[in-house]
């Protein structure tokens, strides 16, 4: 699923191509063209999370309607210009909008709805966000009050819960944690204020690093001048279970965390385990590299 970063650079992408600009039509799966909407203009593009709003509206108008679209694990977007062949089939389009210097098509995402406007204010998906990381300002007060009211959990589902803060997601969970020296299970309860607002506020950087045009990387600090190349090592632990931690050389582990159940990878010396023993039934873990007894 792409994380917040990823979404954010599409949204500037999007907008000088469409914001301000007229579109000849929009097309959805479960309705087909919109006529109502030929002609509109984009009239804003913008980013809460993992969630993509595109406002539709008459000139120098705020926006009547907006495209809510959410790409969860299967949704890509593609740019089609004029001429070229579409890079996956049209059956799987799920919103097309058409301009005259493009098409603009989204396919198999989890979410893509169009509703008036006003109505995106009250929409209980949106409404139970927490912060948008990449905001350009982000209260984490805020962030820490929802953190200290959600259910007991874990250190993972903590930084995975879209009702916290939006934006992060399995990578920068697994980076954050371990950078931070915070094993994936210790209990919520266990982290102080401090540690939260550390974990957060370290997701944050992490994620505004990331915002270029080059390939995700927690490693360093990247420019345009120093992007990655392919090969380069990218990650401190994210998909690398069963190898040596980049710090200390313990082999890293991998398994399926939390209530979430979401991959999740980590170093054992450098993120000790928490004192308190985790249930079975809230760890579905595979250890690689690492020997288990079965129970």
């Amino acid at each position: 699923m792409p994380e917040g970063d990823t979404i954010h650079k599409l949204a500037r992408g999007l907008r000088p191509e469409l914001q301000g600009q007229p579109i000849e039509t929009l097309w959805l799966r479960d309705r087909g063209e919109v006529d109502a909407l030929a002609g509109r203009h984009v009239r804003e593009i913008s980013v809460l999370g993992k969630h993509l709003l595109i406002g539709f509206g008459r000139p120098e108008s705020r926006p009547a309607f907006a495209l809510h679209v959410h790409l969860g694990m299967k949704g890509r977007f593609q740019r089609i210009r004029p001429g070229e062949p579409p890079r996956r089939p049209p059956w799987q389009d799920t919103a097309r909008i058409t301009t005259a210097s493009a098409r603009h098509v989204f396919t198999r995402t989890a979410i893509c709805e169009l509703l008036p406007a006003a109505a995106m204010a009250e929409h209980p998906s949106l409404l139970r966000l927490g912060p948008d990381l990449l905001a350009p300002e982000v209260s984490f007060d805020r962030v820490l009050a929802r953190a200290r009211r959600r259910e007991p959990g874990n250190a993972a589902d903590l930084l995975l819960d879209q009702g916290v803060a939006c934006g992060i997601g399995n990578v920068y969970k697994s980076e954050v944690l371990f950078l931070m020296g915070v094993h994936p299970e210790t209990p919520t309860t266990a982290l102080s204020d401090a540690t939260i607002l550390s974990l957060f506020r370290c997701a944050r950087r992490l994620m505004r690093r990331n915002l270029g045009g080059w390939r995700r990387t927690t490693l360093r600090r990247v420019t345009e001048d120093t992007r990655p190349r392919p090969g380069d090592p990218r990650f401190f632990v994210y998909g690398r279970a069963g190898r040596p931690c980049r710090r200390c050389g313990t082999l890293l582990r991998g398994g399926r965390v939390g209530d979430a159940a979401r991959t999740t990878t980590w170093c054992p010396t450098c993120q000790p385990a928490p004192p308190s023993p985790v249930a079975p039934a809230r760890v579905a873990a595979r250890s690689v590299g690492v020997s288990r007894t079965r129970r």
